[in-house]
């Protein structure tokens, strides 16, 4: 909410600073928001706070920073700009206070054990750019599995899951169920053609683990990974929507593998992934093709086809 008053603010006064970056919260973001805060009105100086990372040119970025600076939104702005920073010490505290209470209930066998290395050392590099190693080790010691092995699944999402629903699933006869628990498998009580209106599932935790799941699987649209490359097929075939959805549900699966039977999760890339998927639609079309009398001849000098 915080955000959103932020960025009527910054509408009110033509500042385009969402058309600038993606994510007002973002680095980038946050310094142009308190720059103009702290009284600064050049767009060409406003625009030099970007990020070296960012696609769009300091001429791009100052194209969206010219406004009316009017004292009434610049006031709101500030007053949100000090709520929003209130509101996130609070959830520090709260966040230190979770991982207090998960050292404290560490897996005994993991005592004195060093944390293992993480598979992907870019994201353990991001892990430890933003502080967040000694949590991660904390979720580990506790739940005796490394979340944050599956991609996608960040520090505060595994602990969003691990605080909502413990360590024992055992009440879950399989992932399917858990799945569906989370509401994230789709309905299919349907009778003459329309959706029967049934009684929701039981819970605000279930709702919150989903909403992290899928904020992970929108994280993954840009992923090298297996999940990256399925999450954009699927976005391809059916739409973004679809696969955001399928995807949090194939986290949650990997998640029950892991808190319920001790599956360790290993990517296997984006390449094997696409030669998978090649491979089952090839046995799938002769399957298809043999089925209505016809033989499917391979041409070696035919351009490589694109999975769809």
């Amino acid at each position: 909410r915080c955000v959103q008053w932020m960025q009527q603010a910054l509408d009110q006064m033509n500042v385009q600073v969402h058309r600038a970056v993606s994510d007002l919260t973002g680095a980038t973001g946050l310094k142009i928001v308190r720059a103009i805060v702290a009284g600064e009105r050049d767009p060409q100086k406003l625009a030099a706070l970007r990020h070296g990372r960012c696609r769009k040119s300091v001429a791009e970025f100052a194209a969206h920073l010219t406004g009316t600076w009017r004292d009434e939104h610049l006031f709101n702005l500030a007053r949100m700009l000090e709520l929003y920073d209130t509101v996130q010490a609070q959830i520090a505290a709260y966040a230190e206070r979770v991982r207090e209470e998960l050292e404290a209930q560490p897996c005994e066998e993991l005592r004195g054990a060093a944390l293992p290395e993480h598979p992907n050392p870019r994201k353990e590099r991001a892990l430890r750019g933003r502080g967040e190693q000694a949590e991660r080790e904390a979720l580990w010691r506790f739940a005796a599995v490394d979340l944050t092995r599956i991609d996608g699944i960040s520090v505060g999402t595994a602990r969003a899951i691990l605080t909502e629903v413990g360590l024992d699933l055992s009440a879950f006869p399989s992932e399917k169920h858990f799945a569906s628990w989370l509401r994230l498998a789709p309905r299919t009580a349907i009778s003459g053609g329309k959706p029967l209106r049934g009684k929701k599932a039981n819970g605000t935790g279930a709702t919150r683990i989903a909403g992290a799941l899928r904020l992970a699987a929108v994280s993954l649209q840009r992923s090298q990974s297996a999940l990256g490359a399925a999450f954009r097929r699927l976005a391809r075939r059916k739409g973004y929507t679809v696969a955001v959805f399928a995807i949090a549900r194939k986290l949650a699966h990997l998640v029950y593998r892991a808190l319920r039977h001790g599956h360790t999760y290993t990517d296997i890339g984006q390449e094997a992934y696409e030669s998978r998927y090649r491979q089952t639609t090839f046995q799938s079309l002769t399957v298809r093709a043999q089925a209505l009398g016809y033989e499917l001849v391979s041409q070696p000098n035919a351009p490589e086809a694109v999975a769809a």
